[in-house]
């Protein structure tokens, strides 16, 4: 036995790693098969039915649980884990869903940002550290690759540029072999036709990247983030109202909470199909496709037969959230049921006045003109700009003067990827909830709003005022609706 402890001691200890979701259901299976609490045959049933009395994101995953409980004991962290989980942070409220039930996504976090791995290729930018970016972090590779510095268009145009300035030095060397030194010195000093159209089209491409940039903090502000807060409000009104941990409450609170985090899903579908220019490229982006929130347990078989063909998917969460409403206020399930069913309607009708303010926003656009002329300016300079280079360049090879050529060098390279840069910039932010890395993240949304309406739900089941003696929250008796016959309505005389 002191042999055994001596080598057990001895042997080097196995560095953690993180297991993935199959290897940790296999050992869920294989060591803890008796732990899973057992399930009623009426709960089994409409699990398998994909039945909307069942509630998908209460449900625990016992086997898995207690299978990481056993992979942790038997792992041992070592020092380089344990100094990279110390090193990055992530707000909790942002992190993904532990459960069988959605959010899914891969959170990175580094030094600079923190990233959303969503899947299928797309990864979103949930924060930069903007005090490093300041200072020197600007010229770090990964942050050139999340820029407009990555795009394959900005150097092409750039390339561009410098094959007609070339051309165009080529034609003026040639004209100018038989030319006096006069006429030579004055082109050699360039012309000043792109200094004039420059200021113009600064203005007016400012205004331009200035009021998409209002619209873009607007509806993530004010309407996106108006309708987030009315989930907020009503899964915390549901807190209060459903507090037990037995069926008939879970399943109210957490249809609510999954109805209003389905609407915000069904907001960013609604919002790609504005951009998708064919099938092809719908069924690319998941605008038409309803099977990821499915697997993200935010809508079941039947629920997404009844959405089949209907448009404007994300206002008719709230239709069904305020007929359940109804219904619990005639059941007698609710306090002051006229007080709660007109507060609920109203949230009802502020959600639904969001989403359309939000989806009316992204359908319109400036007009074609007034884009066309700012676009049409813009590419005119940059034209201008490199035929200017190539005339002073086709002149300073018949004059030793490089003073001019080196600063149209710089110009020729930076000014294009200035104005190119905003036109990106306007045409990016325009439509935020697209797949773009900087576009918004769904899964971070989704995380977030689980995540705070999960804490407001365990904190109304335990609140601090409890103690063993009287262990149940308080909770108001609910209440039948009751009116008051006016007999003026009725004719008793008539026979």
């Amino acid at each position: 036995a002191l042999r055994t402890l001596f080598h057990r001691a001895m042997a080097p200890a196995r560095p953690w790693r993180r297991m993935s979701a199959d290897e940790i259901r296999t050992n869920a299976r294989v060591a803890v098969p008796s732990s899973s609490p057992p399930t009623s045959s009426r709960s089994r049933a409409t699990q398998e039915e994909g039945d909307m009395e069942t509630p998908l994101l209460g449900q625990e995953n016992h086997d898995v649980e207690n299978g990481r409980a056993q992979i942790r004991r038997r792992c041992v962290p070592c020092k380089k884990s344990k100094k990279v989980e110390e090193e990055n942070y992530a707000p909790l409220t942002d992190l993904p869903s532990k459960g069988v039930a959605g959010p899914h996504f891969k959170y990175e976090v580094n030094d600079m940002m923190r990233i959303v791995d969503e899947g299928r290729g797309v990864r979103k930018i949930a924060r930069y550290r903007e005090k490093k970016l300041v200072k020197f972090a600007w010229m770090l590779p990964k942050i050139f690759h999340t820029t407009y510095l990555a795009s394959g268009f900005c150097w092409l145009q750039i390339l561009l540029l410098w094959a007609n300035a070339g051309l165009v030095a080529i034609l003026v060397n040639v004209a100018l072999r038989k030319a006096n030194m006069k006429t030579v010195e004055s082109l050699q000093t360039g012309i000043k036709i792109s200094e004039d159209l420059r200021t113009l089209a600064a203005f007016v491409l400012g205004f331009y990247l200035t009021k998409t940039i209002d619209i873009w903090w607007s509806l993530r502000h004010d309407t996106l983030q108006q309708l987030m807060n009315i989930v907020d409000n009503m899964c915390l009104r549901m807190a209060i109202y459903f507090p037990g941990s037995h069926y008939e409450d879970r399943h109210a609170r957490e249809t609510i909470m999954r109805y209003g985090i389905l609407s915000v899903a069904l907001l960013f579908k609604d919002a790609r199909q504005v951009d998708v220019w064919s099938m092809k490229e719908a069924k690319a982006v998941g605008a038409l496709d309803l099977d990821d929130l499915l697997e993200e347990r935010l809508l079941t078989k039947r629920e997404a037969k009844l959405l089949e063909a209907v448009p404007a998917k994300s206002q008719m969460c709230w239709v069904w959230i305020s007929s359940l409403f109804t219904k619990w206020c005639l059941d007698g399930r609710l306090p002051d049921p006229l007080g709660n069913q007109n507060t609920m309607l109203v949230y009802s009708e502020q959600a639904r006045n969001a989403i359309s303010t939000i989806l009316a926003q992204l359908n319109m656009q400036f007009p074609l003109n007034y884009s066309h002329l700012i676009i049409f300016f813009t590419k005119l300079y940059m034209i201008i700009l490199s035929v200017e280079a190539g005339v002073t360049f086709g002149s300073s090879l018949h004059h030793a003067n490089y003073s001019d050529v080196i600063s149209k060098c710089f110009i020729l390279t930076i000014a294009p990827i200035l104005y190119q840069g905003i036109l990106e910039i306007k045409e990016h932010i325009s439509n935020p909830f697209r797949d773009d890395i900087t576009d918004y993240s769904f899964k971070m949304f989704h995380a977030r709003l689980q995540n705070e309406c999960m804490a407001f739900f365990k904190c109304a089941m335990d609140p601090p005022y409890t103690n063993d003696e009287d262990p149940d929250p308080a909770v108001l008796p609910p209440q039948f609706i009751e009116r008051q016959v006016n007999t003026a309505m009725y004719d008793f005389d008539v026979r």
